[in-house]
C-alpha cells in the first residue's frame, strides 16, 4: 500500500514529514514489512501433536481446578508448573 502526501501551502517540511509518518504508521505498511522480513518455519507433525497435547492437558487441568473452586490464574500457574506430571483424560 502506497502512502502519498502532498505539501500544503505554508506548511513546513517538519509538519509534512510528521503528517507523512502518521499516515504511514496508520496504513500498516511497516508491520507488513516487518512480518515479511523474518521467515518462521512451519511446525512438523510431531511438534503439532505435542503442542496440541500440551494445550489439552492444561485446559483439562484448569477446568478441573476451577470446578474445585480455584481461580483461573492460580490454576493456570499450577498447571504450567506441573505440566509434565498431568495426565490427560478425555
Amino acid at each position: 500500500m502506497r502512502v502519498k502526501v502532498v505539501r500544503r501551502s505554508s506548511e513546513s517540511t517538519t509538519q509534512l514529514l510528521r503528517r507523512f509518518l502518521n499516515r504511514f504508521t496508520k496504513s500498516g505498511t511497516l508491520l507488513e514489512v516487518k512480518s515479511k522480513l523474518y521467515r518462521t518455519k512451519k511446525l512438523n507433525e510431531r511438534a503439532k501433536k505435542t503442542a496440541k497435547l500440551y494445550r489439552l492437558k492444561l485446559q483439562s487441568f484448569i477446568k478441573q481446578k476451577m470446578k474445585e473452586g480455584w481461580s483461573f490464574d492460580k490454576a493456570y500457574k499450577l498447571g504450567k508448573r506441573y505440566i509434565s506430571k498431568i495426565k490427560f483424560k478425555e
